[in-house]
């Protein structure tokens, strides 16, 4: 089963956040890449590249891309929260 392009959708918060699969390689680059010289996943970097390569929200019909700070409108941390475990049970599944 292909898993580049492959995308499930998720409303948080009223918002529907679409979830794009990169490919097994884009993935394996991702945990690659967010590792410290130690080899311990930066969950602050992990999340960057989430954000980069896997999240789209929907707004006025059409994905957007989201950065970290997209999620400073909402009261709380929780709604980014919900969206990076969603994010990364699709990418890592």
């Amino acid at each position: 089963m292909a898993l580049k392009n492959k995308q499930a959708t998720e409303t948080i918060a009223g918002k529907k956040f679409i979830f794009q699969h990169p490919g097994l390689e884009a993935t394996l680059d991702i945990r690659e890449r967010t590792k410290d010289e130690k080899g311990n996943t930066s969950e602050k970097e992990l999340y960057k590249e989430i954000l980069e390569h896997v999240v789209f929200v929907e707004e006025d019909g059409a994905p957007k891309r989201v950065t970290v700070e997209y999620f400073e409108q909402f009261d709380s941390m929780k709604v980014f929260t919900d969206v990076m475990r969603a994010a990364s049970k699709f990418l890592f599944r």
